[in-house]
C-alpha cells in the first residue's frame, strides 16, 4: 500500500505510514463494516449510510465499502449515487460477480437497458451459469426489443432452474409478440398450471382462445382469473 502523502510503500496491515505518520487504515475495519451492515439489515440506512460514507472517506479503495453503500442508496432510491459505487467496486475487483449483477439492477431500474445489459453480460462471462443473472439479463433485452436474444436467456434459465416457472410466462410472451400462438399458449399453459393460478397467464391464454374464435374456453379460463382476484381479497 503507498501512502498518499509521501509515496512511501507500507504493508496492507500497517494503520499509518512509517515515513510520514499518515493514517492508512482502520484497524477495525471489519468491525465497521458489520456495524453498518446490521444498521442496514434493521432499517437504520441512515445510520448505515453515514458509516459506511466515512469508511468509505477513510478506505476509498475498500471494495466491500463501497459496494455495501450502493447497496444502501439503492434501497434508498439514489440510483445514480448507487451506480456510482457499484462502479467504483468494479473498478478495484472486476470479478465481483455479485456487484455486477447489482449494478444490473440499479441500470435496469434507471431506465438505461443497455447499460443493464452490459452488466448482466459481465455477470455471465464470470459464471455463465448464474441463472439470476441470466433472468434478469433476459428481461432487460426484451425491454430493449431484443426478442430472440431474450428468449434464449429465458430457456438458459428454465434449464438452469427449472423452478424459476416465471421465465415461461416471460416466454409466452415472446412468441406471442412474434405471432407464434401455438408455442404462446403452450408455454402460457405451462405457467398457470405450474403457478397457483398465475393470472397474468390465464388472461394471455383467454385472449388467444378468443382469437381463436372459442369464446367458450375463453370464457372459462377469464372466470378462473376473476375467482382468483377476488379470493386474493377476500
Amino acid at each position: 500500500m503507498r501512502c498518499t502523502r509521501c509515496g512511501h510503500e507500507s504493508a496492507d496491515t500497517d494503520k499509518f505510514c512509517a515515513e510520514c505518520g499518515l493514517f492508512m487504515r482502520d484497524a477495525y475495519i471489519d468491525h465497521r463494516l458489520l456495524h453498518a451492515l446490521v444498521q442496514e439489515t434493521e432499517g437504520n440506512h441512515r445510520e448505515a449510510r453515514r458509516e459506511l460514507e466515512r469508511l468509505v472517506e477513510a478506505e476509498p479503495d475498500n471494495v466491500l465499502a463501497n459496494h455495501m453503500l450502493g447497496h444502501v442508496y439503492y434501497h434508498q432510491g439514489t440510483l445514480d449515487q448507487a451506480i456510482a459505487y457499484y462502479e467504483r467496486a468494479l473498478e478495484l475487483a472486476p470479478k465481483f460477480v455479485e456487484c455486477s449483477y447489482d449494478l444490473g439492477g440499479a441500470c435496469y431500474h434507471r431506465g438505461n437497458m443497455p447499460r443493464a445489459i452490459r452488466a448482466y453480460r459481465r455477470c455471465l462471462e464470470i459464471d455463465p451459469n448464474y441463472n439470476a443473472a441470466h433472468y434478469r439479463l433476459a428481461i432487460a433485452l426484451f425491454h430493449a426489443g431484443e426478442l430472440d436474444q431474450a428468449l434464449e436467456h429465458f430457456e438458459k434459465c428454465t434449464a438452469l432452474t427449472p423452478e424459476y416457472l416465471m421465465a415461461r410466462y416471460h416466454i409466452g410472451v415472446i412468441y406471442e409478440r412474434m405471432g407464434d400462438s401455438d408455442s404462446a399458449a403452450r408455454e402460457f399453459q405451462r405457467s398457470a398450471d405450474d403457478v397457483v393460478e398465475e393470472v397474468s397467464s390465464l388472461y394471455h391464454l383467454a385472449q388467444i382462445y378468443k382469437s381463436r374464435g372459442d369464446e367458450t374456453a375463453a370464457n372459462k379460463l377469464l372466470e378462473r382469473a376473476r375467482q382468483f382476484g377476488r379470493a386474493q381479497v377476500s
